[in-house]
């Protein structure tokens, strides 16, 4: 599933650009002895990341019924926020990263609190990776499945290949065209996610349902399978979606698109 490599990618994308900035900038300050204390912190983060995978398996969710279909539903919706939140946040933040990061090196270097280097490596890999739990708990993505594990690590596997070529000052790729592309396929996805929770809640009958389905092309374009599944991991496909989800997904992805690549960074 293209989600499957997407959400890997993009998070562990954003991570690896913020290690390899330091790494970078040590280099350049000629402290390549202090090094050590960035692959501390993304040691560290990863582990972090790895029992809160295990943890968020073993605990969350085991519901049934209504109360099922609210937990997803809820999960769905703060997932659909976080990823807009985050697209949004880190488009911001890559504004002057560089030499914002330079300086502030440069001051961990003269007050010699090297274990600040790891704090910053730490959040950077520990943030990506809980918010790619989520999002994969969200998505219903099962890692059990051989497709969805093998995208899964080859999302990772590219973005590490695509930060060492950004760390290295690669010039035949854009670092910016990279996060713009990928920005708005999480974007869709988001969408997806959005247009799905709602469906989740008129099952519990939270929210109103209006009219269930609006319209229902199973027959021609199954969302289970083929193609038909590669849209609703992507776009949020739903062969027969309801009137409130279909307002929702048209009214959020539009304009959280047209925001999102008429904001200057």
């Amino acid at each position: 599933m293209l989600s499957a490599f997407i959400i890997p990618f993009r998070e562990c994308l954003e991570a690896g650009v913020v290690v390899g900035i330091l790494l970078s900038v040590l280099t350049a300050l000629n402290a390549h002895s202090q090094r050590r204390h960035v692959w501390y912190g993304v040691a560290a983060g990863v582990v972090c990341s790895v029992a809160f995978a295990w943890g968020f398996a073993r605990f969350a969710g085991g519901f049934g019924g209504a109360t099922e279909k609210v937990y997803e539903g809820a999960l769905m919706l703060f997932a659909c926020g976080l990823i807009t939140h985050m697209v949004f946040w880190m488009k911001g933040l890559a504004k002057g990263l560089r030499s914002r990061m330079h300086t502030q090196v440069e001051g961990i270097l003269e007050r010699n609190t090297l274990l600040a280097l790891t704090g910053i490596s730490f959040a950077a890999v520990v943030r990506e990776g809980v918010e790619t739990v989520i999002f994969f708990q969200a998505l219903d993505v099962s890692l059990a499945a051989p497709q969805s594990l093998l995208a899964a690590v080859l999302g990772v596997v590219a973005a590490v290949l695509l930060s060492y070529a950004i760390y290295v000052g690669s010039t035949w790729l854009s670092e910016k065209a990279v996060f713009q592309l990928s920005g708005v396929l999480l974007l869709f996805i988001a969408g997806g996610l959005l247009a799905h929770g709602i469906v989740e809640f008129q099952g519990a009958n939270v929210m109103p349902t209006i009219i269930k389905p609006l319209f229902d092309v199973s027959h021609i374009l199954s969302e289970k399978e083929g193609i038909g599944a590669i849209l609703k991991a992507v776009f949020g496909y739903d062969a027969n979606p309801s009137l409130l989800a279909v307002i929702a997904y048209f009214v959020f992805v539009p304009v959280a698109i047209w925001q999102y690549t008429r904001t200057r960074v």
